[in-house]
Formats: structure tokens, C-alpha cells, sequence
């Protein structure tokens, strides 16, 4: 049998796409032996109960850029032999990648092998691991679409992946609900933001849904109108529930503006994904589905702001946005390899 490879790794940003879109194609009639996921220990966790032949390796990632690949060698040596040994074994004939450090060794053997290759780029600054695959032969979807960062005759914007069991609620909420979630592995400066807000701010008609992230919970803030989580499976229930998001500018940030939720996005300020998330929170300040705030006092000044008046403030300030769910696209493609 003709199997897909899907090549995902680390936290929920790069994990969750891949799942979406290999759910979508079972929807589509394709069969569940038909999939080979390659992701590593972090990754498996969001494959649990979804019967699907699951690798689970140790690839190597460099946390000091180009250097510490060339450094590293032969590491990266071992972890193309330990991928090329299940390409070989599962028969694997299309692979799809959602990036990171996994990319350039999918890629490569794409290559090697003659593999129709496809990958995902969720952020509008491309990855170390995207760029280095769009320079092979293949296909990078991307969610944004001036995405920089990648060799621009291999890329095809389509919009981001989105969890089609997400609906858009057009109702309005007599009282105001503030999500907050720092991505998939929560954020302790977000938390942190939220603890001190509420300390400082007594509000009426105004509560919170706040996912923390796994182990990130504190027991210690019990407010009023205030329910904490550390991870919520169905988030049809957080999304339908907020008025407003408070969270990280990463690639998840694009589905509560697809959804038409509006944000306050924090960008991560440290490492490699520091510049794309302010990029990406940018790019939606400007399109007025956004607030970008850089610090705690910039964060309060901005949320009072908005909870005075939020109806006014919402009316005057936030632009619906007809952002298009790429899912569509990325599956007819796959299909296609998959069945040629």
C-alpha cells in the first residue's frame, strides 16, 4: 500500500495542523492504514486514540541556528538514517511536513527517494526548517500571503490550517468573556499578566476562561467569574464562550481571526520564534483584528481600555476579515499524489 508520511514535531503549533489535516483526509474516504506519522516524544501525546501507525523518534534539533547543525553532523546523519530506514519499511510515497526541525531531513529524502514532497509554513517568517526544504522539489503552503523566509517558486499560499470542528459565532454576548491560552504549551509571562490584571482590577460583567498550559495551573488565584484550565479538549466550548483572546502571536493566532474573535497578542520575546510572532502579530494589528502589546503596562493600559466601552470599542476599532481556511487546498493536493 501507498502510504503519506506526515512529518510533524515539538509543541501543539507544528502537531495540530498535521492532525487537523489527517483527519480531514480520513473524512475525505482516505483509509486510516494509508498515514505514517514520524513526530517525537512531545508530538505523540496529540495522537493518542487516533489509531494511526505513530514513530516516535529522537531528531535532532539545533538551538543555535545554522551553526549548531554544522557542529552537529552527525547527529543529523543518525537522524536521517533512522527516517530514510521507515521511509523504506512503510513504503512511504507523498510526505507532508508542517515544518521545524524535522523539515529539512523530510525534504532531503524526499529528494533523494523521488517523493512528492509538501510542507506547511503557519508563520509569515518562514522557519530555519522550511526554508532549508523550500529549496528542494516540492510544494510549501503557506498561511500568509507574503510569507518571507522561502524560496519563493515553491511556495503556494492557501491559508492556515484550520480545526474544521470550530464554528464561527456571530451572536453578541451580553456580558464580556476574555479567553486567554499561551499556546499549546501555555505561557508563564501570559499567566503572569493575567494574575497581576486581576490583582489590580476589579471588574464587573467581566469573566475569564483562562487555559494555563500543562503544569503552568495556580490554585492560588480564586476569583470571582474566574475559571482556570490547564488544557480544554473541545475548543468549540472556549471559542464559543469569549469575546475576546489574550494569547501568544504564533500560528494558532490566525484561528480565533478566522473565527472573528478579537485579540491582544503578546509576542514570545526570546529565540528563533521571537521575530516571526511579531511579525505575525503585526500583520493583524494592521489588518485591525488585533492589539499588539509589548509589556505588562502596555497589556493593562490596552484591556481597561477596551473593557470600558468594549461594544464601542469593537465597533470602532476591529475589522471583520474574511481570512480562508487552507485545508481544502493542502487535501486536494494530497489526494492527488496519494491516488496518482
Amino acid at each position: 500500500m501507498k502510504k503519506i508520511g506526515i512529518f510533524c514535531v515539538g509543541s501543539g503549533g507544528h502537531v495540530l495542523p498535521a492532525k487537523n489535516i489527517i483527519k480531514e483526509l480520513i473524512d475525505e474516504g482516505i483509509d486510516k492504514k494509508s498515514f505514517v506519522v514520524v513526530t517525537d516524544k512531545r508530538g505523540a501525546e496529540y495522537f493518542e486514540n487516533m489509531e494511526l501507525k505513530l514513530f516516535t523518534e529522537s531528531i535532532y534539533r539545533s538551538n543555535k541556528g545554522t551553526l549548531g547543525y554544522i557542529l552537529n553532523f552527525h547527529k543529523i546523519i543518525k537522524s536521517i538514517i533512522k527516517i530514510k530506514n521507515i521511509i523504506i519499511k512503510e513504503n512511504i510515497k507523498v510526505i507532508f511536513s508542517t515544518g521545524s526541525y524535522i523539515a529539512p531531513v523530510a525534504s532531503l529524502l524526499s529528494f533523494i527517494f523521488k517523493i512528492q514532497y509538501f510542507g506547511q509554513e503557519q508563520n509569515i517568517y518562514a522557519g530555519l526548517g522550511n526554508k532549508f526544504s523550500s529549496f528542494f522539489p516540492g510544494l510549501i503552503f503557506t498561511s500568509y500571503m507574503n510569507t518571507k523566509n522561502l524560496l519563493s517558486k515553491n511556495i503556494k499560499f492557501v491559508g492556515p490550517i484550520i480545526n474544521k470542528e470550530l464554528n464561527k459565532v456571530n451572536k453578541e454576548k451580553k456580558d464580556i468573556v476574555i479567553g486567554v491560552q499561551g499556546g499549546s504549551q501555555g505561557s508563564e509571562e501570559i499567566n503572569n499578566y493575567v494574575y497581576k490584571f486581576l490583582n489590580n482590577n476589579k471588574l464587573s460583567n467581566v469573566s475569564f476562561i483562562h487555559i494555563t498550559g500543562k503544569n503552568k495551573s495556580n490554585n492560588n488565584y480564586k476569583y470571582e467569574n474566574y475559571k482556570q484550565y490547564e488544557f480544554i479538549e473541545d475548543m468549540n466550548f472556549y471559542y464559543s464562550n469569549i469575546s475576546i483572546q489574550i494569547s501568544r502571536a504564533g500560528g494558532g493566532s490566525l484561528e480565533a481571526a478566522f473565527l472573528e474573535i478579537p485579540q491582544i497578542l503578546i509576542p514570545y520575546k526570546y529565540g528563533t520564534t521571537s521575530s516571526h510572532q511579531y511579525l505575525n502579530a503585526e500583520y493583524l494589528n494592521k489588518l485591525g483584528v488585533a492589539e499588539l502589546v509589548n509589556s505588562y503596562n502596555e497589556f493593562e493600559e490596552t484591556l481597561i481600555t477596551i473593557l470600558t466601552n468594549f461594544n464601542k470599542w469593537k465597533k470602532n476599532n476591529f475589522n471583520k476579515v474574511n481570512i480562508e481556511s487552507g485545508n481544502k487546498v493542502i487535501c486536494k493536493y494530497l489526494m492527488e499524489a496519494h491516488y496518482e
